[in-house]
């Protein structure tokens, strides 16, 4: 119970933490910092459990490059650019979109055929995310559009990620993930934004990208794993699914000084009504591997 407190906590936390990092701090050395921050977390780990090696495997690293791709770098980067100009609270609503994207995925690469029950469950959801975009004022299209479309990214590298997990670990999965879009990133911040680097010794400017890679992208997917591993994914869910975004929704009224519309609120709730017979609703004769079922509500890690 304690691991699936933790996950929601992190989880939670996520939109807050980049939102008031995405306004106060260079967007490139944001997202480069981060990841550098959740890659040193990951290679401790993985060195601690002597599997540092296999991400480094030639039999690995170009799928674990495809998975940094997808699911740390243009993660990372939609998250941030996005929530420069839309509010935390927004963002959380907006993110109850990847369960839809699963099973979207599952349907044109599985070929599985989705249940009523599937269907009804992603009107409820969508419904929920629509209420963004109601009442006659709404954000900037193409912020909200990069929010939107983050979980896809988050599910189409679970989607790479399923021949080689097993033989690697999910730890070891995720560590490949944050090391090689850490690889990607720094260049680019070279090229980009060097000016931005002799902002890290401001306290103000680090202690953000350090929390956000630490807490939010390292220790956020770890506790997940464990969370479901431990306990099981029903279980992990119902705390986790309701759990982030009300609690996202506090600390965005607490921490940032947001401002929740009670439209944002009620989409808040159908989309968690949604979400949660999405991932609790499978039927029982499929035989989904937890893995699998475990992305349908991913610890929003980049």
């Amino acid at each position: 119970m304690a691991l699936a407190l933790a996950a929601t906590v992190t989880s939670a936390l996520q939109a807050v933490v980049i939102r008031y990092g995405a306004v106060r701090i260079d967007p490139m050395l944001y997202c480069t910092g981060a990841v550098i921050f959740a890659a040193i977390c990951a290679a401790i780990l993985l060195y601690h459990l002597g599997e540092l090696r296999l991400v480094f495997d030639s039999r690995y690293a170009l799928r674990l490059c495809g998975l940094a791709m997808a699911g740390t770098v243009m993660t990372t980067l939609t998250l941030v650019w996005g929530l420069r100009r839309i509010d935390a609270i927004t963002g959380v609503l907006l993110m109850q979109s990847e369960p839809v994207y699963s099973l979207l995925l599952s349907i044109l690469i599985m070929g599985e055929r989705p249940s009523l029950r599937q269907l009804l469950a992603t009107t409820v959801v969508l419904a929920g995310i629509g209420s963004v975009f109601a009442g006659g004022s709404f954000p900037p299209l193409y912020a909200a559009a990069m929010v939107l479309m983050t979980p896809l990214f988050w599910q189409t590298a679970h989607v790479l990620s399923l021949p080689v997990m097993p033989p690697l670990s999910p730890a070891c999965i995720t560590g490949g993930r944050f090391i090689y879009a850490a690889v990607v990133f720094v260049p680019i911040l070279l090229l980009s934004s060097p000016h931005s680097l002799p902002t890290l010794a401001d306290a103000h400017t680090l202690i953000p990208i350090a929390v956000t890679g630490a807490v939010c992208f390292f220790l956020g997917s770890i506790t997940w794993y464990a969370a479901i591993s431990r306990l099981s994914l029903s279980w992990t869910t119902a705390l986790v699914v309701p759990g982030v975004p009300l609690l996202s929704t506090t600390l965005a009224i607490v921490l940032l000084g947001e401002h929740a519309r009670a439209r944002e609120l009620i989409g808040i709730g159908i989309a968690v009504v949604g979400v949660l017979t999405l991932v609790l609703g499978v039927d029982a004769s499929r035989k989904r591997p937890a893995g699998e079922l475990a992305e349908a509500i991913h610890p929003s890690m980049s």
